[in-house]
């Protein structure tokens, strides 16, 4: 009797389903990707960057090819006048002149020639693009790719951090013991803490500052100091300060070449990534108010907001770079009760036009509550939100 065979389809058809079987046992079961955090409109909308950030790229290309340093004896040649400027620019009512972009008070000894500073600061200039450049390069998720770098940048991962903003709600809190209890204490724009220590602590880790404040520093220290006296909280306690305008590169530079064993204040230049990541959920939270107080389409946002001047806060940025480097976190002084003033430490009491203050606000309130939510950090491989808790 002869052995019965099977159609050559059925034989291929029983084969392709043992294979199936097979690469379903043997491939592990993916987890399905989760949807990005966030309005998709608005996300596509706040990675738009605006026409303040194209125009620090155009300036720092403008002093890299152009930019000139002249300095002159001044005080019983302690000091040099230091004049950086761009080439002649011509005025209708009278003959060409140069145009003085940054003039600073530094020490006679302890720099180079003008020839010397002029080359390391164009080398500062091409750093600085280089890296914009990169991460543009490097696609719109690319930013996000910071947080996994953070770390390294202050030598390692702290248990708990804490924040201090300088909003006036820290006034009588009480606040100080408890902020001086965490491993990593971070303070913005050189708040002083002389007087208002049992509100706001006495122990500071890291100065986080916009380079406008380094800038009006340095220039009234340079008088009176030998070097860069631009550090409140001691000559030991690092600073990081993101770009505001390319010329500020120039007294990050100074500042850094007259450090000394005594006093070797570090400074730190944000990460361009961090700058960009930080600047969308501003923009983010920006629009997303917008969209809630007024019902008006998302993309009317720029006639309330001119995007050449809106910028997230110096305590946002912050606070951005302490979810990369801590366990834990907790933000003191960010927010603004009714009466409270703008900060602790002064008698303004209206905020800022440059920053939307509530957007971010809305931001923190999303890093304690639901950190799922928060948009573009979902885009960092590996990084997840750490437990993040606000007090006045």
């Amino acid at each position: 009797m002869k052995p019965r065979h099977l159609p050559p389809v059925l034989v291929l058809a029983l084969l392709s389903l043992l294979s199936l079987s097979l690469r379903r046992q043997l491939t592990p079961l993916q987890p399905p990707l989760r949807p990005a955090a966030g309005d998709p409109l608005l996300r596509r909308l706040a990675a738009v960057e605006g026409v303040g950030s194209e125009q620090v790229l155009a300036d720092a290309a403008a002093l890299l090819v152009n930019g000139s340093i002249s300095t002159f004896p001044s005080l019983g040649n302690r000091q040099r006048l230091l004049y950086l400027r761009l080439p002649f620019a011509r005025t209708a009512r009278g003959p060409p002149r140069p145009r003085t972009v940054s003039r600073l008070r530094i020490p006679a000894e302890a720099l180079p020639s003008d020839e010397s500073l002029l080359a390391s600061f164009r080398t500062s200039l091409h750093s600085f693009l280089l890296a914009h450049h990169r991460r543009r390069r490097g696609g719109t998720g690319n930013v996000a790719s910071v947080m996994s770098s953070l770390a390294g940048v202050l030598g390692r991962r702290f248990p708990t951090c804490a924040v201090v903003g300088n909003s006036g709600a820290l006034l009588g809190s009480g606040r100080g013991p408890q902020i001086d209890a965490h491993e990593l204490v971070i303070r913005l724009n050189n708040a002083r803490v002389a007087g208002f220590v049992a509100d706001v602590g006495a122990k500071t880790s890291l100065s986080f500052v916009n380079s406008n404040i380094l800038h009006l520093c340095a220039s009234r220290s340079a008088a009176t100091a030998a070097g860069c006296g631009c550090h409140p909280y001691g000559p030991t306690v690092p600073m990081a300060m993101y770009i505001c305008q390319p010329a500020h590169l120039l007294d990050a530079l100074i500042c850094n070449a007259t450090a000394t064993h005594a006093s070797p204040f570090p400074l730190l230049v944000t990460d361009a990534r961090l700058d960009a990541l930080s600047a969308r959920i501003a923009k983010y939270y920006s629009i997303q108010r917008f969209v809630s107080d007024t019902g008006a389409p998302a993309s009317n946002w720029t006639r309330k907001h001119d995007e050449r001047y809106f910028h997230y806060s110096s305590g946002m940025q912050a606070v951005v770079m302490a979810l990369g480097v801590c366990e834990e976190l907790s933000l003191f002084g960010f927010g603004k009760p009714a009466g409270a003033k703008h900060h602790y430490h002064t008698n303004q009491k209206k905020e800022l036009d440059l920053h939307d203050y509530q957007a971010e606000y809305d931001f923190y309130g999303d890093l304690q509550a639901r950190p799922e939510m928060v948009p573009f950090l979902d885009e960092a491989q590996g990084f997840t939100v750490p437990p993040v808790r606000l007090y006045w």
